[in-house]
C-alpha cells in the first residue's frame, strides 16, 4: 500500500514539525522532540495558520459572484473556471486542491491530539479532556465541510449508500482511503461534536476556540443538512441561550472603522476563514434581493472599480472589513446563522408568527432605526421563502450559499437548475445533479486510487 502522504501531510507535516510529526519517508529525525506534555497537544491547536481555515471553491461554485465580461472570462485560469462551470476537473494535473487538503491536515492533527493527549504529562485531567474535546470539534467541522464539498447530498432516504469521503479517526498513515458513506461520515460528525459537550469550556480565550455555544451551534448547522429540522431547532436555540449577541451595523454605516477582528467577533461562536479573497462581480439577481438601505449592502458591499466589470457592478468588501489581510470573510457558525436557522425551521413547523419574529429581530440591527420596516409573511410557505432569501443576503461571499444550493434540491419550491454562459459556452448546473458533488483531484488518484473519483 503506498504511503498516503498525499491526502493530508504535505502542510500538516509542518504543523508538527517542531514537536513530534514524523516525515513521510518515517526516517528518524535526530533532536526531535516528543509528543510528551500536555502543552505539547495544546501548542498543535494553537496553530492559527493551519486551524484558522475552512474552504475556497464553495464561493465560486455558489451563485453569489458572476463574471459578465467576455475579455474578463478570457483571463481567467483553470481553478477558477473549472469550479466556477462546474465542470468534470476543478484543479489541474499534479496540483494540491487545498479546500481539500486544508481539512484533512487539520484532520490529521486533530487526529494526533485525540490520540495522546489523555497519556500526556503535566497536564490536569481536566485541561487534557477540554483539548480532547476541542480536536474532537475541529475533527467534527472539517468532515462537515468536506462532506458538504466532495460527497453526495444528504437524502435520509439515501443516505446509508450516498458517497462520502475518507474518514480518518486515527493518524494513521497507512489507512485505507476508501470512501465511507455520506451516513457514517454525519454519524461521526454527530459523535464527535456530542462527544465534545461535556468537556469542552464555557469561554475561551477568542473565538479561534470553540466553546459550548459553538458545539451546539455547529450541531445546528448539521442537523440543518441532514434535514432533521425539530434537531436542529433545539441546538440553534442552545446556542443562542449562550450568546445571542448582534452586531449592530449603524455603528459601521458610514465607516468600518473599529469593526471587531475576526475571533473576536461577538456574532460568531467559532471562527473559520474562507480561503482567498473573491473580489469578483456580486449576482445581480443576489443585489436584487437587497433594500439600498440595507446596511447589509452599505457596510459590506462596494462599487467595482474594475474597467472589466459592467457599469453599475458591485462587490463584496467582506474581507476588507472583516480581515483586513489576505484571507477570505468570516464563515464559521454565527449568531445570524442560529437565528435563520431557528426562523426556517419556524416556518417548515407552520409557526409563521414566531418565524417572522426572529427574522425581524435579525433585521433591526440591518437597518437604521429611522429605515427599518418590518417584513410580514402571508402564510409560512411565503415566511420559508423570506428566511431563505433573508440567508443570501446575511450569508454571501462566505461560500454557504453552495452548501444552501446542495440542500435545497430537496425542497420542491427552491429546486431550480442554476445556468451560467463563459467564454461562449453554456454550462447548466442540473437539479440534484452529480456535478453538486465537487471532483478529487488527480494528483490524490494517482496516489490513492481507492479513493475514487466523484460521480459526475
Amino acid at each position: 500500500m503506498k504511503l498516503k502522504y498525499i491526502l493530508f501531510f504535505s502542510v500538516g507535516a509542518l504543523a508538527l514539525s517542531q514537536l513530534a510529526c514524523r516525515k513521510y519517508v518515517e526516517v528518524e529525525q535526530f533532536n526531535r522532540r516528543e509528543l510528551k506534555y500536555t502543552s505539547d497537544f495544546e501548542y498543535l491547536l494553537n496553530n492559527n495558520t493551519l486551524f484558522s481555515s475552512a474552504y475556497a471553491l464553495p464561493v465560486l461554485t455558489s451563485d453569489d459572484i458572476v463574471f459578465t465580461n467576455e475579455d474578463y472570462q478570457a483571463q481567467q485560469t483553470d481553478d477558477v473556471a473549472w469550479p466556477y462551470t462546474w465542470a468534470d476537473q476543478y484543479i489541474a494535473d499534479g496540483l494540491e486542491d487545498p479546500s481539500w487538503s486544508d481539512s484533512y491536515q487539520q484532520i490529521y492533527v486533530a487526529n494526533e491530539v485525540i490520540a495522546g493527549v489523555m497519556g500526556s504529562s503535566d497536564g490536569t485531567e481536566q485541561k487534557k479532556k477540554a483539548l480532547l474535546a476541542e480536536a474532537k470539534v475541529q475533527r467534527a467541522y472539517n468532515y462537515f465541510v468536506l462532506v458538504n464539498q466532495y460527497g453526495a447530498i444528504y437524502n435520509p432516504q439515501t443516505a446509508e449508500t450516498a458517497v462520502g469521503v475518507p474518514l480518518l479517526i486515527q493518524p494513521d498513515l497507512y489507512a485505507s482511503l476508501q470512501r465511507a458513506s455520506l451516513e457514517k461520515v454525519y454519524t461521526q460528525i454527530r459523535k464527535d461534536l456530542n462527544e465534545a459537550l461535556p468537556d469542552i469550556p464555557a469561554t475561551v480565550v477568542n473565538k479561534r476556540h470553540p466553546n459550548k455555544d459553538a458545539v451546539h451551534a455547529l450541531l445546528a448547522v448539521v442537523y440543518l443538512h441532514m434535514r432533521n429540522f425539530d434537531q436542529a431547532l433545539d441546538a440553534a436555540e442552545q446556542a443562542l441561550k449562550g450568546n445571542s449577541n448582534l452586531l449592530d451595523l449603524q455603528l459601521y454605516a458610514s465607516s468600518a472603522t473599529g469593526y471587531p477582528r475576526s475571533f473576536e467577533q461577538p456574532e460568531t461562536y467559532f471562527s473559520k476563514l474562507v480561503k482567498r479573497q473573491y473580489r469578483e462581480q456580486l449576482n445581480p439577481e443576489l443585489l436584487s434581493l437587497f433594500d439600498a438601505k440595507d446596511l447589509r449592502f452599505v457596510v459590506y458591499t462596494q462599487n467595482a472599480t474594475s474597467s472589466q466589470m459592467p457599469t453599475g457592478a458591485r462587490i463584496s468588501r467582506k474581507s476588507e472589513v472583516m480581515i483586513l489581510g489576505s484571507s477570505g470573510p468570516e464563515t464559521g457558525p454565527s449568531v445570524p446563522e442560529m437565528m435563520l436557522i431557528k426562523a426556517e425551521v419556524l416556518a417548515r413547523n407552520g409557526n409563521t408568527e414566531a418565524a417572522m419574529e426572529t427574522i425581524n429581530h435579525l433585521r433591526k440591527k440591518r437597518f437604521t432605526e429611522a429605515d427599518y420596516v418590518e417584513l410580514t409573511a402571508a402564510d409560512a410557505t411565503d415566511a420559508l421563502k423570506i428566511v431563505i432569501e433573508e440567508r443570501r443576503r446575511e450569508l454571501f461571499a462566505t461560500g454557504k450559499r453552495w452548501f444552501d444550493m446542495r440542500r435545497l434540491n430537496l425542497d420542491v419550491d427552491f429546486a431550480k437548475a442554476y445556468n451560467r454562459t463563459f467564454k461562449g459556452v453554456s454550462h447548466v448546473l442540473p437539479v440534484n445533479s452529480n456535478k453538486y458533488i465537487y471532483p478529487v483531484a488527480n494528483k490524490y488518484l494517482e496516489m490513492n486510487p481507492e479513493i475514487g473519483q466523484s460521480p459526475r
